[in-house]
């Protein structure tokens, strides 16, 4: 367990406020999105209350937030240690007013003043945690986050340093509008995000809300949760305005109010993925996940030679590894995606009846079993595997272990900017799978334009 630690301590109740109370005034107190953490230390009767802003996953607390913590005569504790910097913070709240604090190193010092105010040392205190935090950058279990008036359940091991909570691209294979790349045709450059939101919530506003009402959900909205539909929001904005009644009720549904769903399906996203190239993650990611475990087929020299020519291990991969079909055979928004795990979005669409949306509805069930089933070590474990039959298919089998693996090392230096973006596609797929099923949320697939 690491000996560092950067957290608000509080009583544990009946001394101290409930769980419930502490997210209250969290929510208050914090700019969100947030990660939370709040952890029960029974054997020292503390609440172990950690802050995490949402994009970074670095610590995020306001005096603020102690001081309010401590209000209506209660205690609340803020402590900052980092035994490699040497520094060691401390600021004591007794209702509302801070009544201690130090700074300087950890040492003799720093728990003289620490024992006093908590009854137990630094170190007691990890001692109590149950082990799950491993520092910045992966949640520990009791993780949540406060997201738009929203709290999400988090699964221990979540990446928090992905900006998971706004609408984000990675920018990769972006071609300005009106040029081409590679002789590819203009329609190629779609791009697309998964996401994941209450789509019971906002079929319920839609039915139930006046449509002004909505517009001012809809126009509040910012860049970071709309994405590639904030470029209409004030005008689409404008048209549900002038509703007094619930648009779900008016006998048509125009375009403008397929578009205005869509943004209240963003508006109420909880998390994003980045946004990618629909042909890499068609042609790359989602194939990569289908492969599992399969065996390289190489039929001849040529091919060997041709497979080994290529810019990245991944792309030569997908060229020879049998790739199962989706279930009803390739689909028509993307080929990964078989036609019975889309649905359109709006509620009203009609099968057989040409839909204009951008937002689509998915069915989570095997993607989800998809990226479990990959971690690391399996992605070490399939890289070795297809390089050896290829390296063995173009050299023969070398007479040292070291010539293979030399071969294998300038091979993935070159595949190195195509890996690590697999990865972090598949890592971010994976955390909107997780959080959509442990909140029973459903997972959404807009495509646009970068």
């Amino acid at each position: 367990m690491p000996a560092d630690l950067t957290a608000i301590l509080l009583p544990a109740s009946p001394r101290g406020p409930n769980p419930n109370d502490i997210i209250n005034v969290v929510a208050q107190n914090s700019p969100h999105p947030v990660w939370v953490r709040l952890a029960p230390l029974l054997k020292v009767g503390l609440h172990q209350l950690e802050v995490l802003e949402g994009n970074s996953g670095l610590p995020s607390v306001a005096p603020a937030l102690v001081e309010a913590l401590s209000k209506n005569d209660g205690k609340a504790l803020f402590l900052h240690v980092n035994q490699q910097a040497k520094q060691a913070l401390l600021h004591a709240f007794e209702d509302g007013v801070e009544v201690q604090n130090f700074t300087g190193e950890p040492g003799e010092e720093f728990e003289k003043q620490v024992l006093p105010l908590c009854g137990c040392t630094v170190e007691e205190m990890l001692a109590s945690d149950d082990g799950t935090r491993l520092g910045f950058g992966q949640a520990a279990s009791r993780t949540a986050a406060l997201v738009r008036g929203r709290l999400v359940l988090v699964p221990a091991g979540t990446p928090t340093g992905m900006s998971s909570f706004i609408f984000h691209d990675r920018g990769h294979d972006v071609v300005p509008a009106g040029e081409t790349k590679d002789g590819e045709e203009e329609e190629d450059h779609s791009r697309v995000a998964f996401f994941a939101f209450d789509n019971d919530l906002i079929t319920k506003a839609w039915n139930e809300l006046p449509g002004k009402q909505l517009a001012q959900v809809i126009g509040s909205a910012p860049r970071e949760v709309l994405g590639p539909l904030f470029s209409m929001r004030e005008p689409i904005a404008k048209v549900l305005s002038e509703l007094e009644g619930p648009p779900g009720k008016e006998l048509q549904q125009p375009l403008n109010h397929l578009r205005a769903f869509e943004m209240l399906a963003m508006s109420h996203a909880a998390v994003f993925t980045g946004g990618d190239s629909s042909r890499y993650l068609d042609q790359r990611v989602l194939p990569l996940l289908a492969i599992g475990d399969a065996t390289a087929i190489i039929d001849d020299d040529q091919e060997a030679k041709e497979l080994e020519a290529m810019d990245s291990i991944l792309s030569a991969m997908v060229e020879v590894l049998p790739c199962p079909k989706p279930p009803g055979g390739y689909g028509q928004l993307l080929e990964s995606l078989g036609n019975g795990e889309v649905d359109a979005l709006a509620p009203w669409a009609k099968p057989g009846e040409a839909y204009e949306g951008i937002i689509f509805r998915i069915k989570p069930e095997r993607l989800l079993k998809e990226v479990r089933a990959l971690d690391g070590a399996k992605v070490a474990q399939r890289l070795d595997q297809f390089c050896r039959a290829l390296y063995e298919a173009r050299h023969g089998v070398p007479p040292k272990e070291e010539i293979y693996l030399g071969w294998r090392a300038a091979f993935e230096e070159r595949s190195t900017p195509d890996i690590e973006r697999f990865l972090t596609d598949w890592a971010e797929l994976r955390i909107v799978l997780e959080i959509a099923t442990l909140n029973k949320l459903t997972l959404g697939l807009v495509v646009y334009h970068g």
